[in-house]
């Protein structure tokens, strides 16, 4: 487990360098993560990731990480109220950087899970940034129709991340309203998670205001916005421009391992509990994180993640290295049917 354990150590350094290096100090901690991910591009070999096991003991990470990055959130609400607008401006990023990144990877892991305890965790992760409706849009329509135009966290082809965060806040937010009016026909519809999921977040807010005021308020809504921006843009790079054939038949392809784009570096993988093995997670979603596994034939982001994030912030440099890539892995025969070509662009390729 401890082979995991670089998200506990990104987490404590907000609070070290806050008090250490003063207001501004958790901005470090911003350069510390993006060093550590492209660092690792150099330096760590690609392919599985090392030590993989299905052992129980792994879930129990998140039962610790959890409750520590929401009292991270707490605290630095706290501060926020008395620091100068440099300590304000560090903290919202720190905390919401770590928080979109690590709690939300915890979160996804655990909405995902089979065990009723741990979607409860999962979903009070996901209200300490203001997005609990991301597990019904995550897991009932994205892992169907990722890949297509019926799935709002799939970039289009061509689509600049910018547009894309306008039109996936609010689609996957309408498609989870839509999902639990089908699943509660017939039933009282405020007993659904999306209206409860709206009080929550109604409820959290208020409380918010009655303990540290206007500027406690401003900055929980602030760092909950930088947390879904980071997430969004993981959505963003990790389908981009790969959409699946829509068959004669009226039905999509299956969707397959070169539906997602993927980071096979080992070490960043062991940053971020194992998800850059993205095609493998689609294809067995319930899989817990250690034994998801490296596929050759998946798609390769050519910068890892943390690389992609930036170039996704720019978007003619994100489309001028991106759009060749995703054009050549998967264009639609004459058949109908899918033609998976080598793409003319190199790409980084995996090693076994």
């Amino acid at each position: 487990m401890v082979l995991y354990g670089g998200p506990f150590l990104l987490l404590a350094s907000v609070p070290a360098f806050f008090y250490g290096l003063g207001a501004a100090g958790p901005l470090a901690t911003v350069m510390l993560l993006l060093l550590a991910l492209i660092g690792a591009e150099f330096v760590s070999p690609r392919g599985d990731v090392i030590g993989r096991s299905s052992t129980r003991n792994f879930r129990t990470l998140f039962y610790v990480y959890v409750p520590l990055q929401l009292a991270s959130v707490v605290w630095a609400t706290h501060l926020a109220v008395e620091v100068s607008a440099l300590g304000f401006v560090a903290l919202m990023l720190g905390v919401g950087i770590t928080t979109g990144v690590f709690g939300m990877l915890a979160a996804h892991e655990l909405v995902h899970s089979r065990r009723d305890g741990e979607r409860v965790l999962g979903a009070v992760m996901l209200s300490g940034m203001l997005y609990r409706h991301f597990r019904i849009a995550h897991v009932h329509v994205h892992h169907r129709w990722a890949a297509t135009e019926r799935d709002s966290a799939t970039a289009r082809l061509g689509e600049g991340f910018y547009a894309f965060l306008l039109r996936t806040l609010a689609g996957q937010f309408v498609e989870s309203w839509r999902f639990e009016r089908m699943r509660c026909a017939g039933r009282a519809f405020w007993k659904s998670r999306i209206v409860t999921d709206i009080a929550v977040a109604l409820v959290s807010l208020a409380a918010v205001a009655a303990l540290w005021g206007w500027k406690g308020e401003l900055f929980f809504v602030a760092q909950s916005f930088v947390a879904i921006t980071v997430l969004e843009l993981f959505n963003y790079i990790a389908h981009y421009g790969l959409l699946r054939v829509e068959l004669s038949s009226g039905r999509y392809e299956p969707l397959n391992d070169r539906h997602s784009w993927n980071s096979s570096n080992v070490l960043v993988n062991l940053l971020i509990f194992n998800m850059g093995r993205h095609s493998y997670h689609h294809s067995k979603p319930s899989i817990s994180y250690q034994d998801l596994q490296y596929v050759a034939t998946a798609p390769e982001l050519p910068a890892g993640y943390a690389g992609s994030i930036l170039m996704a912030l720019v978007p003619p440099l994100w489309r001028r290295v991106m759009d060749p890539r995703a054009r050549h892995f998967c264009e639609p025969a004459p058949s109908g049917e899918t033609a998976l070509r080598e793409p003319a662009v190199p790409l980084v390729v995996a090693a076994e």
